[in-house]
Formats: structure tokens, C-alpha cells, sequence
């Protein structure tokens, strides 16, 4: 029989149980026991414990001192009617901790959402090694310090040992402010603690292997609902085998998150300078959305920070410590604990790393739909594309369709949408499309709007009764309908098809092979090849899945239609929906074989190398494909001309003789704009390639085709 202050705890704080729909009967002397709520009760207080008699839990005894009576895990009284947001068995749940005024102990202490969301994570150096050079009674001021002007809401440390925890414990502002949730029963086994200063409602751990773990708690920040942080701290080199330990805690990692629902933070020292964390993840990391994937400010800096370079095994700096989101947005990102005291001494030898987070979606996304929305009041506005699906990579545009009553004036649309998107910079009109268009960005945000006019019928029933509005009409309102049937089609498993039709898109997007009118697989073409995957290979999910795709997909005799009937077209995947039609149908008999040849690559990569991501993100070999290099020049207002007509030029060029010839989707610079055709492995004559340059750039005013005369391939990206 368990105790009675054991009990309380257990119901307080495991999200199994409703703690309002909890009695206690307390002892009174020459009285019948008083009843009293367990969220009134104060645990430490007047009433002693032995002095409680009894649980009940709506209204049924399930637990008496005196009779010996314990069925609170044989009845469903007192159960939570909602699930946990930390979900057993991969989190167990752990107790967090408040200070009451006189100890700390686990009463809760009520605590107001906040209208920010300000995230720190850092390593803070524990001492078992080299003590006598790391000055720890020095440096733990300075991190205390550093820790209250961070002003975080939530705080992730890593190499917590118990003595910083106990003076973290004896701190005021922490004290007064914040709720810990130590990773584990002994927060020296894994060093880690988060501190909140927001309502917790759960807390929970898992081991992930000796000394590594990931722990959780759920906050509530008002605007935002209910938010999972997580922190963890990766193996690093100095373990045999790092690399390779390291993909497997974030597989197992990965796993456990992919079952949590709503916003997600992971915070901590991942030991890697890639991106390793957030592609097995499936997160976004925070520094990289703020900054820019080129910037690699480092977190750890052997160079720079004497404690840095005492545990360094190769002297080299790199940003080793993270914050991943997943339906989070991040404004800001700044380094922590990068600047030392008056006598060269840091907090640690790792720098912190801070991030405040807007609202947990992407606010220019959810901004400019519903601007757009309010512009064209009068049709209906649709999102599409991979935004739709929620596998959208972080440079996405956010593609939207219009059906507009009547006919369509595109001029008009474009003069309503310049009034009424003020933050709108580049907006120009998009002709040429299967139905005109409106391009324009907002922020770090491309829009693309297309628009449909639906004659008489009313806008609201145009994805409905789409053929009845001509086959152009038809083909750019199944963006919708398509959208619909890969989500209809993966049903339950979305997430593991978010997942994995990402990863899909991130390698495909590295390799060059996602864009229609270069020549590659549109998204619409990898996310019905991903769903496929998913359907068919039942619970996999994660890597497994991944190597699925890929083995699969490179298995495949492309002689055959993926989605319907066979066609002439060399690969052929087909829309989901009415007007069924392939999507590939530019993907050239070259274009085939390297895709095929792309897909076996990736799938060798992931059984042969324990941390698979560099190669699968790596720039394809081009010196060693192209001998012989074209560069298109345009200027800004004629590079969606240039993109319409591509595939003419891959087509003449292919009848010229360049049969391997390959168009990179992206300029390699843009001021000006410049793309990079490789020609394969055979070079073409100086006339020929003159001749199909002439042809090609004839009506588009201030376009160049030129060889490329540099040494080496184009630095492509």
C-alpha cells in the first residue's frame, strides 16, 4: 500500500489523473473526517500526513488508511478525460518542483500565461574533469547572472550537476519566478534541467542511453496554448563512434516527438555543426530562420574561449548547440555568455544560445492568405501546394488560387492587391501559365496567386464543377483537389507523411531535381511517390520509412505509370484527382535516368553510412558530369519568362546533341540573374550551340545565353 503523501504526488502531477475530481478525508479530533479538495490541500502545511484517511475519487474510496483499501490503479475514477500531451511509455512521468517560501517541494505555485514566448538553451560546463582548470566557483556567477538578464521564459541546461542545482535552487529571482523539472531522479545521471516561469502541466523524461536522455515539460503561454519544450544533450566525438550514436538517439528521439501534438521546442547541445538534428527531427532550426542557413556563428569556440578548448579534440569551432521548432516561429536569435569577464573568463565553454519566439505559426503565411482572402472578398481563396500539405521546406513560397466571378482582369487584381498588401514589394503580374498569375513577396515570403474566373458559376463551387470551366481553368483549381486526395489518402499517418514527403523534398531540392520546367519532379509528383510510401508500408515511420522511399522509388521500372495508365513520357507520376494527367511530363528520357540514378544513390547512403544526411543534402558532382557549361543572364522581369520556357531550350538542346543536359532550378547568382545548363559529358561545337542560342532568346528583351568560360563548374546551391 502506498503512502498517503505519495498518493497526492502522484495524482498531482501524472497527467493520468484529474486532480479536481480528487477528495482527501483528513482526521478531526472527536469529528467525522473532513473532506477537502486535493487541489486545496497544501501538502507541508497544518495537516501532517498521517493524519490523511482517505482518497476519493468521484466519490469512490480509492484508498483508506484504515482498511488497507489501494485500487487507484484498478478503477478509471479520477482518470483525465484527455490524453497526455507526453504520452507513456516514451515519457515517464517526473515531478516538477516550486518553492512554497519555506522549501522546495511539489506544490504547485499559480503562475500567468505570458504574451511572449523567450526560449535559452546552454551547456554549462560540468567539472568532472580538469576541475582544477575551469575555475567553476568563479564561473557560476557569471552564469547565474547571464541566466536572470536572459529574462527567458523557459530555460534548457545541459551538465547540471547537483551542486549548480542546489545553487539554483538557493537563487531568489529563480525562487520567486520559475519551476524546475530536473531530467531524471539524479540530475547528475544526465546534467539535465529546464526552469519555467510559465504554468507547467506536465513534465517527463526518457532515457536515451547511459547519460543521455531528452526531457520535457508542457507550458502554457496565453496566446499560444499549450507548448512542449524539450531538452537533450547528444554523445559527442569523444564517445567510439559518435556520429553514428548520435542518429540513432535522434531516431529514437524522433519518434517520441512525432506522437506529440501542438507546438514543439527542442532546446540543447546536439554535438554536431550540421543539420543533422533538424532533418531527423523534422524541425526548423531558429538561428538559420533568423539568420540565414549561411551564417555558422559558433557556440563552441576552442579558438577564442580558453574552457572551449580544453575539452576540444580537434580545436575547430562550429554551433553546436541549437533551437528546433515545430510550429513555432522564431523573431529573434542571439548568443548568450559570448563576451567574458574583465579577466578573460567565460560562463562556460559553450555559449548560450536565446530565442524569442512570435506566434506559433508562420505569421507571414497566416498574414498574407487572410489579407488576400480580404482583397477578393467577393470569390473564394485557396492554399495549395506543399504549405497544404504541411511538408513545406522553410524557403516555401506560399502558393494560393483565386476563383474570382466573371471574367478575370489580372491588371485589376494586380492595382487591388498593391493597395491592399502595403508590405508587398516586387509584385508583378505572371503571364504565360495555364491561367494568369500575380508573384510578389512579402518579407522573406514569395507569394504566387493564380486566378481562375469562374464565368457564372459561383466561386465557392468552382473546385466542385471545375470542368466546366475548360481545361486550363480545370488543370490550376485540382491544386486543391490534389491537395485534398494525398491527405485523404494518407488519412491517420499525416505527420509521418509531413515527415517524410520533407525529407523528400530537402534531398530533391540539394540534388536539383525539383522544379517541372527545368526538368525535375514537381512537389505535387514527390508528395503523391511519398503518400504512396507511406500507404503501403503500414506503421514504418521515421528512417525506416525513408529508406523505404528511396529503395522502393529506385526498384521502380519507369516504363511504368505511377497513378494510372502507362504513357509515351519517359517517367510518369499522375495528379490525384480530376483532370488526372502526369505532372512529369517534362522530365526528359535523361532526366529519367538520372532520377533513377539520384534515387539508388540516396538509398545506398542511407544503409551504408550511420549519419546519412551531409551526402543526401551534398552538390551533386557536376565538374564530373559536365564538361561543358551554358548561362542564361536575365533581368528580374524576365527570369519567369525564362523559367516558362526552359524546357524548349533543354528540348533544342537535347536535338543539338546535349542528350544529358541538365538545368540547374535555381540561379547561382542574382544580381544578375543567372542560371547554369550543364551539357553532359560530351562537348557541343561553338555553331551549333550559337544557333540554338539565337532561337531561344529571340522576344526576350535583355536576355544573354553564353558558354561558360570560368574553370569548373558553377558554384551551384
Amino acid at each position: 500500500m502506498q503512502t498517503s503523501e505519495g498518493l497526492y504526488h502522484r495524482v498531482r502531477w501524472d497527467a493520468r489523473f484529474d486532480p479536481a475530481r480528487f477528495t482527501l478525508g483528513v482526521l478531526q479530533r472527536g469529528a467525522e473526517p473532513k473532506r477537502v479538495p486535493l487541489t486545496s490541500f497544501v501538502p507541508g502545511g497544518e495537516v501532517p500526513w498521517h493524519r490523511v484517511l482517505f482518497f476519493e475519487a468521484d466519490g469512490e474510496v480509492v484508498w483508506d488508511r484504515r482498511t488497507g483499501v489501494d485500487r487507484i490503479d484498478l478503477t478509471e475514477a479520477g482518470r483525465m478525460q484527455a490524453p497526455r500531451r507526453l504520452p507513456s511509455p516514451f515519457f515517464e512521468p517526473t515531478t516538477p518542483q516550486n518553492w512554497d517560501g519555506a522549501a522546495w517541494g511539489t506544490t504547485a505555485v499559480p503562475r500567468s500565461g505570458s504574451s511572449t514566448l523567450r526560449v535559452l538553451t546552454w551547456n554549462t560546463l560540468w567539472d568532472r574533469y580538469d576541475a582544477e582548470l575551469l575555475d567553476t566557483a568563479r564561473r557560476r556567477p557569471l552564469l547565474l547572472e547571464a541566466l536572470r538578464n536572459a529574462d527567458a521564459d523557459v530555460i534548457a541546461l545541459q551538465e547540471v550537476t547537483s551542486e549548480l542545482l542546489r545553487l539554483i535552487r538557493a537563487t531568489e529571482w529563480v525562487r520567486k519566478d520559475y519551476t524546475l523539472a530536473p531530467g531524471g531522479r539524479d540530475v547528475d545521471e544526465y546534467g539535465l534541467l529546464l526552469l519555467s516561469r510559465l504554468p507547467v502541466t506536465e513534465a517527463g523524461h526518457h532515457v536515451l542511453g547511459p547519460h543521455k536522455a531528452l526531457s520535457a515539460i508542457v507550458v502554457e503561454s496565453q496566446p499560444y496554448g499549450l507548448v512542449t519544450v524539450a531538452v537533450t544533450h547528444l554523445t559527442s566525438d569523444h564517445t567510439a563512434k559518435g556520429p553514428a550514436v548520435r542518429v540513432r538517439q535522434l531516431d529514437e528521439a524522433a519518434d517520441g516527438l512525432a506522437a506529440l501534438e501542438g507546438p514543439t521546442v527542442v532546446l540543447g547541445d546536439f554535438n554536431d555543426i550540421g543539420n543533422t538534428a533538424e532533418l531527423r527531427l523534422g524541425l526548423t532550426d531558429a538561428w538559420t530562420s533568423v539568420h540565414g542557413s549561411h551564417d555558422q556563428t559558433p557556440t563552441f569556440e576552442p579558438c577564442r574561449n580558453p574552457l572551449a578548448a580544453l575539452s576540444s579534440l580537434t580545436g575547430g569551432s562550429g554551433r553546436l548547440d541549437r533551437i528546433l521548432l515545430h510550429g513555432a516561429e522564431a523573431r529573434r536569435a542571439v548568443l548568450r555568455g559570448d563576451i567574458p569577464d574583465a579577466d578573460g573568463l567565460f560562463a562556460s565553454d559553450h555559449y548560450g544560445v536565446e530565442a524569442d519566439l512570435g506566434p506559433l505559426s508562420d505569421p507571414f503565411v497566416e498574414t498574407t492568405a487572410r489579407q488576400v482572402r480580404e482583397v477578393f472578398a467577393e470569390g473564394s481563396v485557396h492554399l495549395v501546394g506543399s504549405r497544404r500539405l504541411g511538408c513545406a521546406l522553410a524557403s516555401a513560397d506560399l502558393d494560393l488560387i483565386a476563383a474570382l466571378p466573371g471574367e478575370v482582369a489580372i491588371a485589376a487584381v494586380r492595382d487591388r492587391l498593391t493597395a491592399a498588401v502595403p508590405d508587398a514589394t516586387g509584385l508583378r503580374v505572371v503571364e504565360g501559365a495555364r491561367v494568369p498569375g500575380v508573384r510578389f513577396r512579402v518579407g522573406g515570403l514569395g507569394v504566387d496567386l493564380a486566378v481562375v474566373g469562374t464565368d457564372e458559376i459561383p466561386p465557392n463551387e468552382a473546385v466542385a464543377r471545375r470542368s466546366e470551366l475548360g481545361r486550363s481553368a480545370a488543370v490550376a483549381l485540382s491544386a486543391v483537389s490534389d491537395a485534398r486526395a494525398v491527405l485523404e489518402l494518407v488519412g491517420t499517418r499525416r505527420d509521418a507523411f509531413a515527415r517524410l514527403a520533407g525529407e523528400v523534398k530537402a534531398w530533391a531540392r540539394a540534388r536539383g531535381l525539383d522544379s517541372a520546367p527545368f526538368g525535375g519532379v514537381p512537389g505535387i509528383g514527390w508528395a503523391v511517390l511519398a503518400a504512396r510510401t507511406v500507404c503501403e508500408q503500414g506503421a514504418s515511420s521515421g528512417p525506416e520509412l525513408l529508406k523505404h522511399f528511396f529503395g522502393s522509388w529506385a526498384a521502380w521500372d519507369w516504363r511504368r505509370a505511377v497513378g494510372g495508365p502507362d504513357t509515351e513520357f519517359p517517367l510518369t507520376v499522375m495528379t490525384p484527382s480530376e483532370p488526372v494527367r502526369p505532372c512529369t511530363e517534362r522530365v526528359s528520357t535523361a532526366g529519367r535516368d538520372l532520377i533513377a540514378e539520384e534515387l539508388f544513390r540516396a538509398w545506398e547512403v542511407l544503409e551504408t553510412h550511420p549519419d546519412p544526411w551531409p551526402e543526401l543534402l551534398a552538390v551533386p558532382p557536376l565538374d564530373s558530369r559536365h564538361r561543358q557549361w551554358l548561362v542564361v543572364t536575365a533581368p528580374e522581369d524576365q527570369t519567369g519568362r525564362v523559367r516558362g520556357r526552359m524546357h524548349g531550350l533543354l528540348r533544342a538542346l537535347e536535338e543539338t546533341g546535349a542528350s544529358a543536359a541538365h538545368a540547374w532550378p535555381r540561379p547561382f547568382t542574382t544580381d544578375p540573374v543567372r542560371y547554369a545548363i550543364g551539357l553532359g559529358p560530351n562537348p557541343l561545337d561553338a555553331a551549333r550551340l550559337t544557333d540554338v542560342s539565337s532561337d531561344w532568346v529571340r522576344g526576350l528583351a535583355g536576355v544573354t545565353l553564353t558558354p561558360w568560360e570560368e574553370a569548373g563548374a558553377p558554384r551551384l546551391r
